[in-house]
């Protein structure tokens, strides 16, 4: 992986690391901090994150969810619109095809999500190829033993 990678960000990745400090989407936050990967969202997934019905899920208030995300280090693109997510909308669950469109759009090699039900499938992951629909420990694991080693420890939680 090269230090120029860009990941994708989904609000779920970013919620888990909102409720998690020692987890998987945790940590990558750190690496996206200090520069092994350029970490990207778009204002899309950040005003699900700050949705009101996700305070008591994440236990942080509306102000410390948008400070995370001001210090977190991701670059926020603007809103995905509806005709961005046009090509999309019929190739997956069309929750998520902003998601698609946001990483396609700005460029980025993966996607990184938590949503096992519409993006974490073998299907959709083939699908959007040359684009990578990783976990934050796949990610991890790219990060820190490269494409062809991943870890298989339980000591690397996916939250």
């Amino acid at each position: 992986m090269t230090k120029n990678a860009r990941g994708f960000f989904n609000a779920s990745v970013i919620i888990a690391a909102l409720i998690s400090p020692t987890g998987g989407s945790r940590l990558l936050f750190e690496f996206v901090k200090q520069g092994k990967i350029k970490g990207i969202t778009s204002q899309t997934a950040v005003n699900e994150v700050l949705e009101e019905d996700k305070t008591s899920k994440i236990k942080r208030s509306k102000e410390e969810r948008e400070q995370f995300i001001v210090k977190s280090g991701l670059v926020v693109r603007e809103t995905i619109t509806i005709l961005e997510i046009e090509p999309y909308k019929d190739q997956v669950d069309v929750e998520d095809a902003h998601l698609v469109a946001g990483a396609n759009l700005t460029k980025c090699l993966y996607l990184v999500t938590l949503d096992k039900k519409h993006l974490l499938t073998e299907n959709i992951r083939q699908k959007f190829l040359p684009l990578r629909i990783v976990s934050p420990k796949e990610l991890l694991e790219e990060i820190l033993y490269g494409n062809d080693n991943f870890f298989t420890s339980t000591d690397l939680r996916d939250d």
